[in-house]
């Protein structure tokens, strides 16, 4: 969700079997090792964007995707978690990259750990950072902005809170990025950061979530929320986790659960880190996926 600058992208579509279209971006080393990039929530294929200095210092090319119903990808009534995963074979296959990393960020965790588990042989590592886990108790949640709690506590139950919050989101990212900024980010160690001009997103991502509308950011809320259709302790791939332990908009009780149930898993946790401490240890996290 956070992108302190935006460098030149070409907006690239591909037509998928079933005819959808699906969006992505490049960044970093287009001749580089492949890395698939998933975005969070609310966010786009212009998140990638984040990663692009770090890559391209390290050579790694990053494919960045906008999800079905973001951006500029075609909208998918009732896809499930498992969907997302044939659409990046796709996608690959389409750029003859056999062999790839993952790295989900934020929302974009589980997109990583479904690849991670049905993509055996062709994800090479995987990486879940500040990711969201399964809604498995309240208890996973404690930690996140009480208001942010009581949404993921219910989604799955109650569909307007799905669509309220996504309606919520459009309004803040589209006229009132000011509000996004201060809403979007308690803990204070991301607020700090923030104050960086360098740091600060202009929340270009967050706007592209919405260009379609609400539907595809709402379906995204279920997804989350509903059961993913396979267990983590399925998941045979290495899985780095990175994680901050004051974030308030991901607990880290979520890295913490992913890191109990999927069995060649790292965790790693920045003490003092919020949501937006990623952009501390870019390289560090590409690193410990492309080596």
């Amino acid at each position: 969700m956070f992108v302190p600058f935006m460098p030149k992208n070409t907006n690239s579509i591909v037509k998928l079997k079933d005819g959808r279209k699906l969006a992505y971006c490049e960044y970093g080393d287009h001749n580089g090792k492949p890395l698939f990039y998933f975005h969070g929530w609310p966010a786009s294929r212009l998140s990638g964007a984040e990663l692009d200095i770090s890559a391209k210092k390290l050579g790694i090319r990053v494919i960045s995707p906008d999800r079905p119903g973001f951006g500029l990808s075609t909208y998918k009534a009732n896809r499930t978690l498992l969907n997302w995963p044939n659409d990046v074979v796709e996608l690959a296959d389409q750029l003859k990259i056999k062999r790839f990393a993952v790295m989900g960020v934020s929302g974009g965790g589980p997109y990583a750990a479904v690849c991670a588990y049905q993509l055996k042989n062709r994800v090479t590592k995987a990486a879940i950072v500040v990711g969201l886990s399964p809604i498995i108790s309240k208890e996973i949640t404690k930690g996140i902005f009480f208001m942010s709690r009581i949404g993921w506590n219910n989604y799955h139950q109650f569909p307007f809170l799905r669509t309220l919050a996504s309606l919520v989101g459009a309004l803040e990212f589209k006229y009132l990025p000011i509000i996004g900024k201060v809403v979007g980010f308690q803990a204070k160690e991301d607020r700090q950061m923030l104050k960086n001009k360098k740091e600060m997103s202009n929340f270009a991502s967050s706007k592209e979530a919405y260009r379609q509308g609400i539907k595809g950011p709402a379906l995204d809320l279920k997804i989350y929320t509903d059961d993913w259709g396979f267990k983590l302790s399925d998941i045979k791939t290495n899985v780095y986790l990175w994680y901050g332990a004051k974030d308030k908009n991901v607990s880290l009780n979520m890295g913490k659960y992913y890191q109990s149930q999927i069995p060649n898993s790292e965790l790693f946790i920045n003490e003092n880190g919020g949501h937006l401490f990623r952009k501390n240890c870019e390289e560090e996290i590409i690193r410990s996926l492309m080596s």
